[in-house]
């Protein structure tokens, strides 16, 4: 860079750059004037993504220095010696997150009610399971006499009310663990057929039971229940890699095809699925699925007496 142009950069009050003002000159201007200690001065960085260009995004004639690497795979901007400004722009983002995370264990949040653990038989679930009883009954009794007129009378008494919810309800009781809502069983004859835990018991398994412990002694150690992991953002360097070991760019067209052969779009395997309170039945076809769930639907007493009742009693089917 010549002292002409050094001048002409001082005392200009325009916003042109370095290289403009060399071009209208013919200047020569190399990429060791322009970024000192870049490590596009010594190897020049290969672009692995591709860019189409038409008509409305045209291949420029004189590419900046930039734009030439703007598609240029991170991995040598992460592998920058510290001493070139790619590697010190790095090295500041890595203290800035490091200072943010920082901060937030200074000042933890103690719990957070959106954070759950274990969620597989709730309150509301065992609330629904009782109604639908309760409701069955009902529905029972009311298509009985619609059917048989007063000769169903003597069966109102099969029929539930409150006093049956609050009787099953005290069979339950919720799991002592903050980050558990699952009920447990502690009286015998529950409407879940369930196994009963003693009376006194607090915690739904061994499970929660030494997760609460653990929770106690994360909240001497760090002032939170929480686990370190659920509030400390991770840095920006270790979800890349994640990304760049399950993701690899391909052409359009290649996209294209996997998508018409209906094929998955990841080569990662994976893993089976377990479940404690049953288990998950997988359909081949989407027919197959859809008969499932018509013999299902006539398996379902309360539909059907439902049923029954709507076309006994015109004013019910009507809404009324």
């Amino acid at each position: 860079m010549t002292k002409a142009v050094a001048a002409k950069m001082r005392a200009s009050k325009t916003t042109f750059a370095l290289i403009e003002y060399a071009e209208a000159d013919g200047i020569t201007i190399t990429y060791e004037n322009v970024y000192p200690g870049s490590i596009y001065t010594h190897k020049i960085l290969k672009a692995y993504h591709y860019v189409k260009t038409n008509e409305d995004m045209p291949k420029s004639k004189n590419p900046s220095i930039l734009e030439r690497f703007a598609n240029v795979d991170d991995v040598p901007l992460k592998t920058a010696k510290v001493t070139t400004l790619e590697g010190m722009a790095r090295e500041f983002a890595k203290l800035s997150e490091y200072l943010d995370r920082q901060s937030i264990k200074a000042n933890p949040p103690v719990t957070d009610k959106a954070y759950v653990e274990r969620s597989e038989f709730t309150i509301t679930d065992l609330y629904n399971d009782l109604m639908s009883r309760i409701e069955w009954s009902l529905f029972r009794y009311m298509a009985l006499l619609h059917t048989f007129g007063f000769d169903a009378l003597p069966y109102y008494s099969t029929v539930l009310d409150y006093s049956y919810y609050v009787k099953q309800r005290k069979k339950f009781r919720r799991c002592k663990y903050m980050f558990c809502l699952n009920m447990f069983a502690i009286g015998k004859d529950n409407c879940r057929d369930a196994k009963s835990k003693r009376v006194d018991s607090r915690f739904c398994c061994d499970t929660c039971r030494k997760a609460s412990h653990e929770s106690k002694k994360r909240l001497e150690k760090t002032g939170s229940y929480l686990p370190i992991e659920y509030y400390l953002p991770l840095y920006g360097e270790s979800i890349e890699d994640r990304f760049r070991l399950r993701e690899e760019t391909q052409p359009s067209y290649k996209v294209e095809t996997e998508i018409m052969k209906k094929k998955p779009m990841f080569k990662a395997k994976l893993k089976n699925e377990s479940y404690e309170h049953g288990e998950m039945v997988k359909y081949k076809t989407l027919a197959e699925a859809k008969q499932a769930q018509i013999i299902a639907e006539k398996v379902d007493k309360i539909a059907v007496y439902r049923q029954i009742i709507r076309q006994t009693n015109p004013y019910i089917s009507e809404g009324q």
